[in-house]
């Protein structure tokens, strides 16, 4: 199995950035971002569709996968080819993030 290319979203990158940011500037263990959102990005190149279907995002095919050490969600669509992470999203939020297609 060849795993699929993950590329980012402008939107998706800046969520990445705040939420890496508030863990190093807000949590002892710092190195426990990085290593679970590494961790969930192999599975999605391996394994996209281990996330679950998120239809009020109002994209075809959009699915988030849970990541919990981090309380967060990775919003994402993928093909054949590539993984488009498309929002990193705390799970806690009332709602989802407000998505452009």
């Amino acid at each position: 199995m060849t795993p699929r290319r993950v590329r980012f979203t402008a939107t998706a990158g800046r969520h990445v950035h705040r939420e890496k940011a508030w863990w190093i500037e807000n949590r002892i263990h710092t190195g426990v971002f990085a290593a679970e959102f590494e961790e969930a990005l192999r599975v999605l190149a391996l394994l996209p569709g281990a996330g679950t279907a998120y239809l009020p995002g109002g994209i075809p095919g959009l699915r988030r996968l849970y990541v919990p050490k981090v309380a967060c969600h990775l919003y994402y669509t993928f093909d054949e080819a590539e993984v488009i992470v498309r929002a990193l999203w705390g799970a806690r939020r009332v709602r989802g993030p407000r998505l452009k297609p």
